[in-house]
C-alpha cells in the first residue's frame, strides 16, 4: 500500500519542503532543487549523499559550473530505512578542490530515516558548514587530493592519507601489478597490526581486512571494516584507495587518534595477485595524522 505525508521543516537555515511515498523495491529518489544561487553561478558544484551511520559514501556528483540561479538534481537508488547526510559545496575560489569556509560555500543538510522518495528546496544560505571533503575513492589519485602524501624510499611506494575525524582515508600506490597492502600500528613485527590488502586483476579489486595474528602471518578480520574502496593498474605499477573507521571498536582494530604517530607496514608483491604470496618488498614507516 503507497502512502504520501506533507510535512515543511528547516535544517541549517535550509529551508525545504517534503514529499514522502514509499516505493516498490526499497530504494527511493531524491529531487533536490536549489534556489537563490547567484553568488555562486558558473562555479564548480559538488554533492555528496553518505550513510550517516556507517560513513559509505552512497551517491557523489560534480557540476564543472552551477548554471543558474536555480537548478535542480535527482538521486536514485538510494537504500530506505537509513539516515544521510547531504554534503555539497561551491568552489568559490576556483581552485578545483575543496577549502574549508568561508574560502569556500559548504552546507550540510541531516535526513533521519528516509522512507520514500523526497523532493527538496534548498535556499542558498549562510550558514556554512565545515563538511571535510574527502578524497574521491576511485582508483585513480590526483595531484593534492589528500592532505597528506609521502613515498617510501624502501618499497618505492606511496602512501596518501586524510580523516575526518570519523574516517581515515587512504590511498597506495605501488609498482608493479601485483598485490599491495598497508598495515597500521603492529606490535612486532606484523603481530597485532590491522592489515589491509588488495589486488586488481582484470580490472577488478580484491580487497580484505586482516589482522596480524603472528609476527610472520596474517589472516581475515572477523569483521571486514573497509567501508569503500577502488582500484586501477596502469603503467606497470597499481593503485588501490580505501577507507576504514579511525576506531571501529573491533579488538582486532588498533583505534586511531587524530594528532598522533602512526606505525605503518607497507609490502606488495611485483606480479602475483595471490593474496598469500610473500612480498617482494615490504618496510616499516609513520604517518601523522591531522589534529
Amino acid at each position: 500500500m503507497n502512502r504520501t505525508r506533507r510535512s515543511a521543516f528547516s535544517i541549517l537555515g535550509v529551508v525545504a519542503l517534503s514529499l514522502f511515498a514509499f516505493t516498490a523495491f526499497g530504494q527511493a529518489t531524491l529531487t533536490l532543487t536549489f534556489e537563490e544561487m547567484d553568488p555562486h553561478v558558473g562555479q564548480a558544484f559538488e554533492l555528496r549523499i553518505v550513510d550517516a551511520a556507517s560513513g559509505q559514501e552512497i551517491d557523489w556528483l560534480s557540476q564543472s559550473e552551477i548554471p543558474s540561479s536555480r537548478f535542480d538534481l535527482e538521486i536514485a537508488g538510494i537504500p530506505l530505512g537509513a539516515s544521510y547526510r547531504i554534503d555539497y559545496y561551491a568552489d568559490v575560489n576556483g581552485n578545483g578542490r575543496y577549502d574549508a569556509p568561508p574560502t569556500d560555500h559548504a552546507w550540510r543538510v541531516e535526513l533521519a530515516d528516509l522512507q520514500g522518495d523526497l523532493s527538496l528546496i534548498l535556499l542558498h544560505n549562510l550558514d556554512f558548514t565545515d563538511i571535510a571533503w574527502p578524497p574521491r575513492l576511485n582508483g585513480a589519485i590526483e595531484d593534492k587530493e589528500y592532505a597528506s602524501e609521502m613515498t617510501d624510499a624502501a618499497t618505492g611506494m606511496s602512501v596518501f592519507w586524510q580523516h575526518d575525524g570519523t574516517l581515515l582515508y587512504i590511498g597506495l600506490e605501488a609498482p608493479g601489478t601485483g598485490w599491495l597492502s598497508i598495515g597500521f600500528e603492529p606490535e612486532r613485527r606484523m603481530q597485532g597490526a590491522n592489515i589491509v590488502i588488495a589486488a586488481v586483476s582484470d580490472g577488478e579489486l580484491t580487497i580484505e581486512d586482516h589482522y596480524g595474528s603472528t609476527q610472520t602471518s596474517h589472516r581475515a578480520d572477523d569483521i571486514d571494516h573497509v567501508i569503500q574502496a577502488a582500484g586501477s593498474e596502469f603503467d606497470g605499477r597499481s593503485i588501490v584507495e580505501f577507507a576504514i573507521p579511525l576506531d571501529s571498536g573491533d579488538d582486532e582494530d588498533k583505534a586511531l587518534a587524530p594528532g598522533s604517530e602512526v606505525v605503518i607496514i607497507l609490502a606488495y608483491h611485483a606480479s602475483s595477485d595471490r593474496l598469500t604470496m610473500r612480498h617482494t618488498s615490504r618496510s616499516t614507516s609513520s604517518i601523522a595524522l591531522a589534529e
